[in-house]
Order: structure tokens, then C-alpha cells, then sequence
């Protein structure tokens, strides 16, 4: 039983000046259902990302972006494939990451006020809720934000000047998609990789030349709808996904 196939509407807490923030604040829920892409063969995915605990959702996305997914993989240079590192995220992992994420900042930022250091790591991980302490909508917790990558035939990432599960560990500057200090086939292949995401409709982050969203709040932002299509899924909606064909 799709009940999410009703248009729900609720109001999105302002993200201020952290990641992703929004001037919309109206998420209208369309009922786009979760796909696991691990039941095709369609999409190639990469082993579970950051912690065990994101093993059961990682390959779990909206319907809508599993097929815009597949339509970028058609669009890419024969050799080469779309790999998922990271769709869906639980707010748990979510809000660990997070902390995680804060931590560092804190280390490297010791005299920093809080809202500050709050405000610098949340440009990489969402936060589960704001400074302020009003609930935030993470971009993973919709099914409609992906990371991705490049790989070539042998299943090798293409040179980004970096992997994606590097990104704790290098300078946040090198996360950028517009980082000035890469390889000219580095900064190639980060335009292929951008370039054929947003030709399918996808936003992306000025923070993090991996992830593109399709459908949040990010999204409507970035291309001006008046609103997001995709709020956080249910559980109720993750427990279908095992059902719901691709």
C-alpha cells in the first residue's frame, strides 16, 4: 500500500548558515517511491560507506533519481560507469557523522564559538538539528541526495584528485568541485562527472564534487522551484522499498 502516494505538505525549519541552506520552507512529499538498486544491474554501487551501520539503506533512492541515475550513466564516455557511493542515510549515522565532523572542526578551531564551529562542519555533513536546536531535513534522509563517482572497466575511481571516503581525512578545500589546486585531468574529469548530473536535472554542492540532490530542499533552492518535492522518508517507506520493483 503506497499511503505516501498522498501529497503531504509541511513547513522545513529555515537551515541558516549551514549546509544546504534553504530559502524555501515548504516541502511538498510527492509519494516517489524507494527502489533498492542492489535487486538490477543496471547501476553499479560500492561496499557500504563511512560505518557498518549505513549497510541496509546506502542503496536505497527515490524511484525518479535511480532512472535519472541511469540516464547519466548512458550519457557517460564509453569505459566509463556511474558508481553510487552513498544514497539513503539514517539520522542515526546521520548525527553521528555529524559529531564526528564537529569534533575535527573543534580540534581545528579550539578558540572558534560554537555557532561557528556548527556552522564550519556543517558544510560537509548535515546536521540532524540546527544550532538553534529546530529540526533540519538532511539531504540523505530524503532518498533524493547521491553521492557518486566515476569508475573506469576494471572498476577503478577515475583520478578526482581524491576518493570520496577521503574526505574526513584531506583538506576540506580539496572537496570543492572548483578546487584550483588539482590536476588539469582531475579538474576534467570532476566537470564530466558534474556536467552529466545536472544535465538530468540534479543540483550540486559547492562544497563536496560528489554529491548532487534531485528533489530536496537543496534542489528547490538551487533551481527555484517553490518547493521540494521530497521530504524524509518514513519508515514506513524504507521497510516497502524491499517490495517495490525498480
Amino acid at each position: 500500500m503506497r499511503t505516501a502516494n498522498r501529497i503531504t505538505e509541511h513547513r522545513a525549519e529555515s537551515a541558516g548558515p549551514g549546509l544546504f541552506a534553504a530559502t524555501t520552507p515548504l516541502v511538498r512529499e510527492c509519494g516517489d517511491p524507494l527502489v533498492d538498486i542492489r535487486k538490477g544491474t543496471a547501476l553499479r554501487y560500492g561496499p557500504p560507506p563511512e560505518c557498518p551501520e549505513t549497510a541496509p539503506h546506502y542503496c536505497l533512492l527515490r524511484r525518479d533519481v535511480y532512472q535519472r541515475l541511469l540516464r547519466v550513466q548512458q550519457s557517460l564516455p564509453q569505459g566509463y560507469y556511474l558508481r553510487l557511493y552513498e544514497g539513503l542515510r539514517s539520522l542515526a549515522v546521520q548525527a553521528r557523522l555529524f559529531e564526528q565532523e564537529h569534533a575535527r572542526v573543534r580540534s581545528r578551531m579550539p578558540h572558534a564559538p560554537a555557532s561557528e564551529t556548527h556552522a564550519a562542519a556543517a558544510r560537509l555533513v548535515a546536521p540532524v538539528t540546527h544550532f538553534d536546536g529546530s529540526m533540519n531535513i538532511p539531504p540523505h534522509s530524503t532518498g533524493g541526495a547521491v553521492d557518486v563517482e566515476i569508475v573506469d572497466q576494471s572498476g577503478k575511481v577515475i583520478d578526482f584528485a581524491m576518493e570520496i571516503g577521503d574526505w574526513a581525512n584531506v583538506d576540506p578545500k580539496l572537496c570543492d568541485p572548483m578546487c584550483p589546486d588539482i590536476s588539469d585531468e582531475a579538474a576534467s574529469n570532476r566537470r564530466l562527472l558534474a556536467v552529466a548530473m545536472t544535465q538530468e536535472g540534479f543540483a550540486s554542492y559547492s562544497h563536496e564534487w560528489w554529491h548532487f540532490s534531485y528533489g530536496d530542499l537543496h534542489w528547490a533552492t538551487f533551481t527555484g522551484n517553490t518547493h521540494a518535492i521530497y521530504g524524509p522518508c518514513p519508515e514506513a517507506m524504507i521497510i516497502a522499498a524491499a517490495h517495490t520493483a525498480i
